[in-house]
């Protein structure tokens, strides 16, 4: 396999190499998605790749990861870029604004991303894909002055859960260790007994709608589904120029469960104590306590005292590879 190095970095240090005569394929991964099984997926991808004419770039650092993706954005023979990894990999890749085609290989706890592509795992699949250019735009979130989301954000309990878990995971020298579906059950327990619930207030400022909602737990979606598959905003499209706004209102332990419970019954929409909402712009902010955030999954700061947060949609932002039709 390609270090990945070869064409990216000039003598100059301009960080870019003239275009490529040959058609070519990027790869992004961690450097957890280049060991064990998870690494045989991308050689395979590589192998798959080069069979069918198409050269292979993998990258596995920051600084790297940057320059691929400035380098295919401005070189026309770059037929796609590949995220290896997790949801977090592909909400990295997508902070540098990729313009060319996206497609994701699976090696992260949870893969909502790459199961709503629905390329799945084999390499083989993937690289059919890439070769026969089959992508269509889809929307991305974004909060405005900030990073953008492919899935959903959060604020509140969900937040809170979320920090609690990333900072679990980080060790004393600062390394993110991995992480599996169980090691999330602490941090529900600890949120559950510890956070407080203030009152988060959401203003829809959509063009000729305006409206003031108050709610302890804010999701903005994008994708339908959430960890686990639950189905939060089961009617979410991800090419409607919209977003899907849920909030849940009443506070406390109890009430956070039991709205659980009917996310995973398919029962919450429509309920008493849930607001559904399909929007294009929405503010969010507090008065009384700080609030946790989420993005995509990962920890994405704190909402602070009267300093509101605008949210927007993306529309047809990210070209996507999925599935040539029929298969």
């Amino acid at each position: 396999m390609s270090n990945g190095l070869a064409g990216i970095e000039q003598p100059d240090g301009s960080g870019f190499s003239a275009p490529s005569p040959t058609p070519w394929v990027g790869l992004v991964g961690n450097r957890a998605a280049g060991r064990g099984k998870a690494g045989r997926k991308v050689d395979q991808l590589a192998s798959a790749l080069e069979d069918r004419g198409l050269a292979f770039r993998p990258v596995w650092t920051l600084d790297e990861r940057r320059i691929l993706i400035q380098q295919a954005n401005t070189d026309p023979a770059c037929q796609a870029l590949v995220a290896a990894g997790g949801d977090g990999t592909v909400a990295a890749v997508i902070q540098e604004q990729p313009r060319v085609p996206l497609a994701v290989l699976p090696a992260g706890t949870e893969n909502l991303f790459a199961q709503h592509a629905g390329l799945g795992r084999n390499p083989e699949t993937i690289a059919e894909a890439i070769a026969a250019c089959h992508s269509r735009p889809i929307d991305l979130g974004q909060i405005v002055g900030g990073p953008r989301f492919s899935l959903m954000t959060g604020f509140g309990f969900d937040g809170d859960v979320v920090t609690r878990h990333h900072s679990a995971r980080v060790s004393g020298l600062g390394q993110v260790r991995p992480t599996n579906r169980a090691a999330y059950v602490e941090p529900i327990v600890r949120s559950s007994f510890f956070y407080r619930f203030p009152p988060i207030q959401v203003t829809i400022e959509d063009d000729g709608q305006h409206e003031v909602l108050t709610g302890t737990t804010v999701f903005l979606f994008n994708l339908p589904r959430y960890a686990l598959g639950l189905p939060f905003a089961p009617s979410a499209r991800d090419d409607d120029g919209e977003l899907d706004l849920i909030i849940f209102k009443k506070p406390g332990p109890f009430h956070a469960l039991r709205y659980l419970w009917l996310v995973f019954r398919g029962l919450h929409l429509g309920r008493r104590g849930v607001i559904h909402r399909v929007v294009k712009r929405i503010s969010v902010t507090v008065n009384e306590a700080r609030v946790p955030v989420q993005i995509d999954g990962d920890p994405g700061g704190v909402l602070e005292l009267g300093q509101p947060w605008t949210l927007e949609v993306l529309p047809r932002a990210l070209p996507l590879i999925v599935p040539p039709p029929g298969t």
